[in-house]
């Protein structure tokens, strides 16, 4: 008979221990997509210790600042940089040209720009009709992001701004 008490208050105890693994298992999935992220402070804070100083506006996904990259090639890039809505995201969004109102967009670049999307991916290129201005955008998952990781995003982004001009830029299409 005490071997049965025993044996049953094992058993209660053990279904408590597993309740509470199963409880902080379930706490910590909730709190992991978060952790190493940075929010829209840490993220100025990198802009900062990378030696931009950046222009902070808000627009209806939170924060987002503008900063000037400069390319290999010396080129200036006003480029945004934005977290995503749930965070998970730094969005990188460099603005690459106008097309000016007296000019029809190409459909052999537009073509151009669908097949590069493909070589680039997730980068892609995107429009905005109301501006009439081409855009590179370049996703970095918000994961443990440095300085130096950010640095490394940004070169990239550069060089294919650089490399894709004569995808994007209506003054070097043919006529």
């Amino acid at each position: 008979m005490i071997a049965s008490v025993i044996g049953h208050r094992i058993r209660h105890v053990l279904a408590a221990v597993v309740l509470v693994l199963a409880l902080a298992a379930a706490a910590a999935a909730q709190e992991s997509p978060t952790a190493g992220r940075v929010d829209a402070t840490g993220l100025k804070a990198l802009l900062n210790t990378l030696g931009y100083q950046p222009r902070e506006s808000r627009n209806e996904g939170g924060v987002e600042y503008e900063i000037v990259l400069r390319a290999a090639d010396t080129r200036a890039i006003t480029t945004r940089v934005t977290l995503s809505k749930d965070g998970a995201l730094v969005w990188l969004v460099a603005w690459l040209k106008r097309v000016p109102t007296n000019r029809t967009i190409s459909g052999n670049a537009v073509l151009g720009m669908l097949i590069e999307n493909d070589a680039i991916g997730p980068t892609h290129f995107s429009y905005n009709e109301g501006r009439r201005w081409f855009f590179l955008n370049k996703p970095v998952v918000n994961v443990d992001l440095t300085a130096e990781r950010l640095r490394g995003e940004f070169t990239h982004l550069g060089a294919t701004v650089s490399r894709t001009e004569g995808l994007w830029d209506p003054d070097r299409w043919k006529k």
